[in-house]
């Protein structure tokens, strides 16, 4: 019910400024760690809407339990196509050339809001790992293939990049809210920390420990305190 009268009012604020919703293109799906289905049927501008498991936002494709191996072996399959296409046109491009068709048509697919995924399972990141080492073969000229940065770099610097603009309250007041700096801790013999330290959160499980937040704020706090 409350989602419903929230859609009302959706409803209500689009007819008050000339704004008209589809839909048809409204996606609902349940985000809980419960085990038993959602079975509501919301209702939006006289239209029910039916949960499913997952939703795409923007190009990412998110699982009802936050999830992304899908889209990641989705990604996956596309930068291997590329990347194919760019092997069998090689002999065409110098090793320069190639350097510069692969960072520019296939490896944006990798980096692409690689701050969602950088605490999925390593599992889920090998097929990266080998797409760049097999476009580093591919431009055939080590000093060029050196100046490719680990995926696992970009990752953390994108993750950090995010939380930078939460910390400084480029977001949200909400998200803003949801970490607040630690007092300055005084140098001592067990570990040093840095004016911009924030506390962490404790987790008993690798789902929380792994997601954005916990994740990045323990990378954050790692930083030398120069950076």
């Amino acid at each position: 019910s409350e989602i419903e009268s929230s859609l009302v009012k959706i409803s209500d604020w689009g007819g008050l400024n000339l704004v008209q919703f589809n839909p048809s293109k409204t996606q609902v799906c349940a985000f809980t760690a419960k085990k038993a289905p959602f079975v509501a049927s919301p209702l939006f501008g006289n239209t029910h809407l039916c949960a499913k498991p997952n939703m795409g936002i923007l190009g990412v494709d998110i699982s009802s339990v936050f999830q992304f191996g899908g889209h990641l072996e989705s990604k996956a399959k596309m930068a291997s196509k590329k990347l194919g296409v760019l092997n069998r046109a090689k002999q065409y491009f110098k090793p320069a050339h190639r350097l510069k068709l692969y960072k520019a048509q296939v490896r944006p697919h990798m980096e692409y809001c690689c701050h969602l995924w950088a605490g999925a399972p390593g599992y889920q990141l090998s097929p990266f790992d080998r797409i760049q080492r097999r476009a580093s073969r591919i431009v055939d000229d080590p000093v060029l293939a050196d100046r490719l940065d680990p995926l696992a770099l970009r990752r953390d610097l994108s993750s950090l990049c995010i939380l930078h603009r939460i910390y400084n309250g480029e977001c949200s007041e909400e998200l803003f809210n949801l970490i607040e700096a630690a007092d300055f801790r005084n140098r001592s013999s067990r570990r040093n920390y840095h004016l911009h330290h924030l506390d962490g959160w404790r987790s008993t499980t690798m789902r929380f420990k792994n997601s954005f937040l916990p994740r990045t704020v323990n990378l954050w706090n790692s930083l030398p305190s120069a950076v």
